[in-house]
């Protein structure tokens, strides 16, 4: 059962990203005929993505338990990184735009529809692609939209945290914007990606049970001057927060 469940769900998955891609590049096609502005162009973008993240979450089976108060306003969330299953968990009100590593762009079917998202992809290696993606993200958030950005740069089992990558935090203390720092944690802890086990392999063997727990936590609000002072909050809190569902859902 758990195995046809699996494959059930990663042809369903497939399906909605190849659905949603044509959706999108629809979309794109009469907006640009239409003329509309970026603002509207945004709006029905984001839309389309509500959609597919509800419907993912719905056929995977992921019982989410909410705390905190996610933000009504754009803002920076930074979320520490368990699972290919994370960038589903930010369903709020109002656009945003992913930063992601630049070897998922090419990903079949995945990589392509996160680029029409509008995701900015960043080459950690190289130091003018750092400088364009920083470029990007206060561009983007000037703009008012939101960002959600793992820091700790890639998947970890936990529970601890690995180190955050400092580039951001010096962007939003030197603009200004406010960081919401996310905590992630699934009851599964397996279902991080951390070995080398290929992602398709990887994903059949924890899309087989029925239901997928995972505890997400919004944090307070945080802001500074002080980029390396506003890391070491936003991380602090983040572990301390992920120590705490960890043990709920070990209960």
């Amino acid at each position: 059962m758990r195995h046809l469940r699996s494959l059930a769900r990663m042809i369903g998955f497939l399906s909605l990203c190849v659905a949603t891609i044509l959706v999108l590049l629809l979309d794109a096609l009469w907006l640009n005929l239409s003329g509309a502005n970026l603002v509207r162009s945004r709006a029905l973008i984001h839309k389309r993505f509500l959609n597919f993240i509800q419907r993912v979450q719905h056929l995977m089976g992921l019982r989410i338990h909410w705390e905190g108060e996610p933000p009504q306003e754009p803002v920076v969330m930074m979320g520490n990184h368990r699972s290919y299953l994370d960038a589903i968990l930010f369903s709020v009100k109002f656009p945003v735009v992913y930063v992601a590593r630049i070897e998922t762009k090419n990903w079949p079917i995945i990589g392509w529809g996160a680029s029409l998202l509008g995701t900015i992809w960043v080459d950690r290696q190289s130091k003018e692609s750092r400088r364009l993606t920083r470029a990007s993200v206060h561009e983007r958030l000037a703009d008012g939209m939101g960002l959600v950005i793992f820091p700790e740069g890639t998947c970890h089992l936990g529970p601890d945290l690995l180190e955050y990558r400092p580039g951001m935090f010096y962007t939003c203390a030197q603009e200004g914007f406010s960081i919401m720092p996310v905590a992630l944690e699934y009851k599964d802890q397996g279902i991080a990606w951390v070995d080398k086990t290929m992602f398709v392999t990887h994903a059949f063997k924890h899309f087989g049970p029925k239901h997928v727990d995972v505890a997400v936590r919004f944090g307070p609000l945080m802001k500074g001057n002080d980029a390396d002072k506003l890391r070491e909050e936003v991380r602090n809190w983040t572990a301390q927060a992920c120590l705490e569902l960890r043990a709920k859902l070990d209960d």
